[in-house]
């Protein structure tokens, strides 16, 4: 599973680092790439975003978590919060990422 989820990650990335645009991209209720900055511990993302409901935290490598909640707040109060600590270096929608093919 965490190499489900690392691929899948690694994909978004490269494809937003090469302007791709995918041909649909809906986000995952309630999962949210977290990035720590380098001196944080995990706690960070409790202490930040425990009032939502922690489901689970999964890491993914380099400083990255995907955080299931049970109540999403949506990427607009996701982004305000990680704004006030500065232990959290970036958050972002787990995004389900899908192709139309060749048609």
């Amino acid at each position: 599973m965490k190499r489900h989820h690392l691929a899948a990650f690694a994909i978004a990335v490269a494809g937003a680092a090469a302007g791709s645009s995918w041909s649909q991209q809906t986000r995952a209720s309630g999962e949210y790439l977290v990035t720590l900055a380098a001196s944080a511990e995990v706690k960070a993302i409790t202490d930040v975003y425990g009032r939502f409901g922690i489901r689970s935290i999964e890491r993914l490598g380099s400083g990255v978590f995907l955080v299931r909640l049970t109540e999403d707040p949506g990427p607009a109060t996701m982004d305000k919060l990680r704004a006030e600590n500065a232990q959290i270096r970036a958050v972002e929608p787990n995004l389900v990422v899908r192709s139309q093919g060749n048609r």
